[in-house]
């Protein structure tokens, strides 16, 4: 696979959504974008979901804020993303799985996947972040707009995939980003 052209067809497809959604939306302000819906299951991988939520749609569920819940932002799954990449996974797929013939070839196969997969994930959120924060997506998306990894099923692995997907220098502008990672990380 080229993890390199598969991080920039990400990059590239989010971007739009995201530009195409501010757009069409311009008296919103959007805070924040987050992959999340992560699957794979020994036979195939799907695109995780690209969210975006905006301060407008943030609030209390139960006690707890939705300002880095996914699943109850405004815009959960921006379809037209993951769309433009169903054609890397299923080539990912075809790579990965093709030549395994035994349980644990499989297993291993699907380990170095999910680790190159997240790798890779963690570079687009990086890349897609940078370029809003140029100005390359929208002038409406606040300044200190992020891209992360937000995928709650992972439990404490949550945590790293944070870390991995935002610059420490990044994250240092996003207080709430920073105190939602302090809250994953209490055991």
């Amino acid at each position: 696979m080229d993890w390199n052209a598969f991080e920039t067809a990400w990059h590239d497809s989010g971007c739009r959504a995201l530009t195409d959604l501010a757009a069409a939306h311009p008296d919103e302000q959007l805070y924040a974008a987050a992959f999340h819906l992560f699957y794979s299951d020994g036979v195939k991988i799907l695109s995780p979901a690209l969210a975006a939520n905006t301060e407008a749609a943030v609030h209390q569920d139960h006690g707890y804020s939705t300002r880095f819940a996914p699943p109850e932002w405004r815009w959960d799954v921006l379809e037209a993303a993951s769309e433009s990449m169903r054609p890397w996974y299923q080539r990912l797929t075809e790579e990965f799985f093709a030549s395994v013939s035994t349980d644990a070839e499989q297993d291993a196969a699907l380990d170095a996947l999910e680790a190159a997969h997240d790798g890779a994930m963690a570079g687009v959120c990086k890349a897609m972040t940078a370029t809003a924060r140029r100005g390359g997506i929208h002038d409406s998306l606040a300044t200190n707009f992020v891209v992360v990894i937000l995928d709650g099923q992972r439990g404490d692995g949550e945590a790293d995939l944070i870390r991995a997907s935002v610059d420490p220098q990044v994250l240092a502008t996003v207080p709430e980003l920073t105190e939602y990672l302090r809250a994953c990380e209490q055991p």
